[in-house]
């Protein structure tokens, strides 16, 4: 294999930093995928690597140290303690997720893998689970499936692990998986088997498949092709067919490689597999594509060209793909995917060996795709673009790649290039119109396309595509300067190709964060200098203990993940601007060719622990004044007609601002403009030490360029400059070459950009009218169109709009002019929308500490509250009347140092919250939040940091007006929830008379199950009725519980978005309900039921009854009732009985409304002498849980203080 050294810039989902690396290492990244990952498409459903699994966790709120989890985490070193039996039940208990070094190599996992008995019990524990997964249970398969995958993955790289990458031990997996087809329950449908068989296509990737294993495959490929409209954006079923043609395809060429198999005959596979060959072959026949199949179809391409040397008959699967090239539409990316397998497994001929002009087709597609080409200095400099890439941004490339150079060549000290001869003499850049169209250079260049743009140093060309900010928040402008400076890096500093020279030798990865860090750095270059870019400094972790130290960022490697390019640029800024001597020190050893030299720096700032202070102090600077950076990006000088200025003028007012010496004027020709480039000599007079030199120079320099901006043309203030190659002469002067390069004069083929006057103001309120002007906006020409983005996903196309903004935050308003010759000018600025907060003002009202005690709020009511030092929260309680969107906007008062946070909570759990506030506009801390389901929730206002916190609120959406409306909610239609899981008739949920069920149905949750009591034989009208009031498709069947295989009754008409069946019931007794949803979309839907049927116990709260001193006495109470009671000096003690039916867990909460010293202790009837549980103190609530069995018991209340109070009682 030829390796390409290449540099990629990676968009990771077009929204991280600019990053650049090897395909290499971008193609073998260590997530957890396969043994190794070959260079094959990747286009599975979303266009991402399905099998790149990695965890995410989820920010947590703003001061407080409560994670929205009760997951436990588990590493080898744990797992190694277990007995194999206890790591198999495990795995039905935990996800894969859980097990925090699962694919590292360290000392538990060597010691957890190189216990061979335990790898076979494993394996043999995956062959009893796979004949008892469920179609909604897993049975842990997914999670031991990964544990067995990251043993052959650490196999495959360890030699201490070899035995793991034997093929005849991972043989040994064959028959389960076998077993798991053999499953009734191998087809795609539920979670539960959708998983499994995801999980089955991994493990043959990673461990070894035969012609059995393959074939059983086939009828979920067939039933995938069959139903793929069904369900066409359901990930986890487009992964399981796109893991078995991925995998299955892997492992037979990496058996054919090993054993140099090269024309596919004498496999295990040869002959046996062309059912599995012919079934991916009818996704390669489907000639209608759309968004949602584009990714199997170039799949089924890929796949039946790979593995048509395996088939019986392989001109059969050849023609196929010859096929596509007169069914799929021409240019498409399917066309050339077809085009690319003819040429690369087919020799470039078709079924019947006549040969196909393959080069033409890939001419013709670049001419397509690439229909425009721009050249600039003298050739030197070549742009091919699509036809929709506006040639004024293209223009301002090439004035951006001169900002960058000249900041770049004033860094390094030299302007000569390393190597002559090489392809990067003329740099050619491709930038098609979108992602989608750049996906088509892996055929038309041959070049990896699983990146944001990619340069190749051995061609001197860079690859990329013209982006929205929805797909990238880097702009084609940063863009480009980033990956300039590699092309810069790679001719004038590091010597030897990418990936070839002395710097890479023996480690790969040694000045890694250099090229990377720098490339960000150098990003922000302006005229005078380099800038701190806003797009890369917010991507700075905003807790100083996630950031980078020195020691890791020196030595951080591509596979090390993304952030190091963050950490770098902040690396790259401090020393240019508190540490010049280190950057030119890396400098220099880097451009000598000082291997040695370049790791002794890197030793020694690794271990300086000042050098680390001071990194973390420049990188808090740089999130503190976040705020008032900008994105350098060239100004629209570049683009502006001046007259014309004769060379010899400029020479002349050049040297008028500078003591140059050797003067040399030259003029570069470019399509649209005429540059010049003036080269000279200047001398500083006295010799001050490389630092101070540099810094005298680049003032000199920068103050030559302010004074030209003061002449009288306006084309010098497109004017850069930079100097090089220092030299000290026998007077102990230092001689410098000087560059200057600017616009000469604009030529025919250029059109003025319009120039674009914004005008609005620069703070606003949430919910007024905000007027936006663009009068004083000019053309040489004529405008044509106004097209207005407010940042809130709103545009409008008038000349001087007003606009409406809903919720508060920072916007960036841009405006993009074009004139009638189809030249655009764009043109931002921000503005801040406040939110102005109002209503019915209430105050809090004390103590409302608890949720028992909390302060009810009603719709337009403005709360004002404050949270004391000797109180850490306030509480209060809406209710949602209906499905909708709430929004909680909190304001902090007072202006001091104190903090408070908050957090909302259903009453259903009042354990994880909901959401936090996770925007913040000044002092306003906000949340909007999308409640399904109406009920009572809670609002928690925290104090943070001791300090007392003024405070007010509102809430929006639809909340309760008043009291009477929480009053409607709880007796207007008795609403209840569906508890999960609910999804087979042993655990279905009950419904009674009167009561409708709010629930809904999602993709991993297809189904639910409810059953009512029937007190005596009639009718039975049942109505589902779809609360969003959508498009989408569902139904109910009703059963017997004495016969649960045949319905009973069905919805026998619609009205709207309601379905209404009746049915007859023979008899008393227990009956089901099944709801199921037909679409793939989710559901949310309303249940009810009428006939004579069981009534819900009404659950009132009920006063306790004197005298309840004695057991003999005791009141009754029901289980989730909310008993309240009183206490004092004379009566010491209440007590309560109530009865047990079944074994439950009993969850037991006192609520102190008092500050009374409250108590409880549970007894049983058998035995009153001795409690059997007791309460604990938590806040205000003396709480505790017991797993009681059948039977009577006794909760005895009492106080040991004395004092007269009240106090509620509720046991769950």
């Amino acid at each position: 294999m030829n390796k390409k050294f290449i540099k990629v810039l990676c968009s990771v989902t077009f929204s991280c930093m600019i990053c650049t690396s090897y395909l290499a290492i971008v193609s073998a990244a260590p997530i957890n995928n396969s043994k190794f990952k070959s260079n094959e498409i990747n286009t599975s459903v979303d266009g991402s690597n399905k099998s790149e699994r990695i965890p995410s966790t989820n920010s947590e709120p703003l001061g407080l140290n409560k994670k929205n989890t009760n997951s436990s985490k588990y590493s080898f070193s744990d797992l190694n303690n277990l007995s194999n039996k206890e790591i198999l039940d495990l795995t039905s208990k935990i996800k894969w997720s859980d097990i925090s070094d699962l694919f590292q190599y360290n000392n538990d996992s060597y010691t957890f893998y190189s216990n061979r008995e335990r790898m076979e019990a494993l394996i043999n524990g995956l062959y009893e689970k796979a004949s008892t997964y469920t179609s909604t249970d897993d049975k842990g398969i997914d999670t031991l499936v990964e544990i067995l995958r990251s043993g052959f993955y650490l196999g495959y790289y360890n030699d201490s692990l070899k035995y793991l990458n034997d093929r005849s031990f991972q043989d040994k997996c064959i028959p389960a998986m076998l077993a798991i087809e053999n499953n009734k329950n191998f087809k795609l449908g539920e979670k539960g088997q959708d998983t499994v068989i995801n999980a089955l296509g991994k493990l043959i990737g990673n461990a070894s498949c035969n012609s059995e294993v393959v074939n059983k495959t086939v009828p979920i490929i067939e039933q995938y092709y069959r139903e793929m409209n069904t369900y066409p954006k359901d990930k986890l079923k487009g992964d399981a067919v796109y893991n078995f043609m991925k995998e299955i395809s892997y492992d037979i060429s990496e058996y054919s490689y090993n054993n140099n198999i090269l024309d596919g005959k004498n496999t295990p596979w040869t002959g046996k597999i062309d059912s599995f060959i012919n079934a991916i072959s009818k996704f390669a026949k489907i000639s209608d594509v759309t968004e949602n199949n584009d990714w199997i179809i170039n799949n089924g391409i890929y796949y039946t060209s790979k593995l048509s040397m395996y088939h019986s008959n392989p001109s059969i699967p050849h023609s196929i793909i010859d096929n596509c090239l007169k069914l799929l539409p021409a240019y498409s990316e399917q066309f050339y995917i077809a085009v690319e397998r003819i040429k690369d497994d087919f020799n470039g001929k078709d079924s019947k060996g006549n040969i196909i002009n393959i080069n033409k087709l890939i001419e013709n597609g670049k001419n397509h795709y690439l229909p425009k080409t721009y050249t600039f200095d003298n050739g030197k400099m070549i742009i091919k673009t699509g036809d929709k890439v506006d040639e004024s941004k293209v223009q301002k490339l090439y004035w951006a790649s001169k900002e960058v150079k000249s900041q770049f060549h004033r860094v390094i000290g030299n302007d000569v290039p390393l190597e002559t001869g090489n392809a990067d003499d003329v740099l050619t850049m491709v930038i098609y119109n979108n992602p989608k169209e750049y996906k088509l250079n892996r055929v038309l260049y041959g070049f990896s396309v699983e990146n944001g743009g990619i340069y190749i140093e051995n061609i001197g060309t860079f690859f990329t595509y013209e982006r929205t900010p929805e797909e990238s928040i880097y702009s084609l402008e940063e863009l480009f300067r980033h990956e300039f400076t590699h092309y810069l890096q790679g001719r004038y500093l590091v010597p030897g190709l990418f990936g070839q020279g002395d710097f890479y030798k023996g480690n790969s990865g040694r000045i890694t964060w250099f090229e990377e860090g720098s490339a960000e750095f150098f990003a922000g270059a302006t005229r005078t200098s380099i800038l701190p870019r806003k797009s890369i400094v917010r991507e700075l972790s905003q807790n100083p203990k996630e950031r980078f130290s020195t020691d890791k960022i020196l030595h951080s490697k591509y596979d090390d993940g993304w952030d190091f390019y963050k950490y770098g640029y902040a690396f790259s800024d401090y020393m240019y601007n508190n540490n010049k001597k280190l950057f030119n020190d890396l400098v220099s050893t880097i451009k000598n060719n000082n291997v040695k030299g370049y790791e002794n720096l890197i030793e020694n700032a690794s271990k300086n622990s000042n050098l680390n202070k001071n990194y973390q102090d420049h990188m808090q600077k740089l999130v503190d004044n976040y705020d008032n950076y900008t994105i350098p990006l060239v100004s629209d000088d570049y683009m502006k007609k001046y007259n014309n200025r004769s060379l010899n003028e400029i020479k002349s007012d050049i040297e008028s601002t500078m003591n140059l010496t050797n003067s040399q004027i030259t003029k570069e020709t470019s399509q649209y403009f005429d540059t010049y480039t003036l080269k000279a000599n200047y001398t500083l007079d006295l010799n001050k030490g490389e630092i101070n030199n540099w810094i005298n120079m680049n003032n000199k320099v920068n103050e030559s360029l302010e004074k030209l901006n003061k002449l009288e043309w306006g084309g010098y203030k497109t004017v850069t400059a930079y100097f090089s190659n220092p030299k000290v002469n026998s007077y102990n002067q230092v001689e410098y070459n000087v560059v200057f390069h600017g616009l000469l004069a604009h030529n025919k083929n250029f059109n003025e950009a319009p120039t674009i006057k914004l005008d609005f103001p620069k703070e606003g309120n949430a919910n007024e009218k905000i007027n936006f002007s663009s009068e004083g906006s000019s053309d040489d020409g004529k405008i044509v169109s106004y097209t207005w983005d407010f940042g809130d996903n709103e545009t409008s196309f008038e000349k001087n709009p007003t606009h409406v903004y809903k919720t508060p935050g920072a916007y960036t308003v841009k405006l993009i002019i074009t004139d009638d010759k189809g030249i655009k000018s764009e043109k931002s600025a921000s503005i801040n929308i406040k939110k102005i907060l109002t209503g019915n003002t209430v105050s809090e009202k004390e103590s409302n500490d608890d949720y028992i005690t909390a302060n009810p709020v009603y719709s337009k009511d403005l709360v004002s509250g404050s949270i004391s030092s000797s109180e850490d929260r306030d509480i209060f309680y809406f209710n949602v009347t209906k499905p909708s969107d709430i929004t909680i906007n909190v304001e902090k008062i007072n202006k001091d140092k104190s903090e408070f946070t908050w957090l909302l909570f259903s009453e259903e759990d009042k354990i994880n919250y909901i959401t936090y506030p996770n925007k913040r506009l000044e002092n306003l801390f906000y949340s909007t939040v999308k409640i399904d389901k109406p009920g009572k929730y809670y609002l928690a206002i925290y104090n943070v940091n001791g300090n007392k916190s003024d405070y007010r609120f509102n809430i929006e959406g639809a909340i309760s007006t008043s009291p009477e409306d929480n009053i409607n909610i709880d007796k207007d239609e008795s609403s209840i929830y569906e508890k999960e899981d609910n999804n087979s008739f042993d655990k279905a949920n009950k419904v009674c008379k009167n009561q409708s069920v709010i629930a809904t149905l999602d993709i991993d949750d297809s189904r639910d199950t409810y059953y009512f009591d029937a007190l005596t034989a009639g009718d039975i009208e049942v109505t589902m009725e779809n609360t969003d009031n959508n498009s989408n498709e569902f139904n109910w069947l009703a059963y017997n519980s004495d016969n649960t295989k045949n319905y009973i009754g069905y919805p026998t008409k619609r009205e709207c978005n309601k379905i209404i069946g009746k049915f007859k019931v023979d008899k008393p007794g227990r009956y089901y309900i099944i709801t199921y949803k037909i679409s793939s979309n989710k559901i949310n839907y309303k249940l009810n039921i009428k006939g004579n049927i069981e009534t819900a116990l009404v659950n009132n709260e009920i006063h306790e009854k004197e005298n309840n001193d004695s057991f003999e006495t005791a009141n009754k109470i029901m289980l989730n009732n909310t008993v309240l009671g009183n206490l004092n000096c004379k009566d010491v003690r209440d007590i309560y009985s109530f009865d047990i039916k079944e074994t439950k867990d009993l969850d037991i909460n006192l609520n102190n409304l008092n500050n009374l010293g409250l108590a409880w202790n549970l007894y049983k009837e058998s035995d009153l002498n001795n409690y059997i549980a007791y309460g604990l103190v938590s806040g205000n609530t003396i709480k505790g849980k017991y797993t009681a069995k059948p039977g009577k018991y006794y909760l005895y209340v009492y106080t040991y203080s004395g004092d007269n109070g009240d106090y509620s009682l509720t046991i769950k």
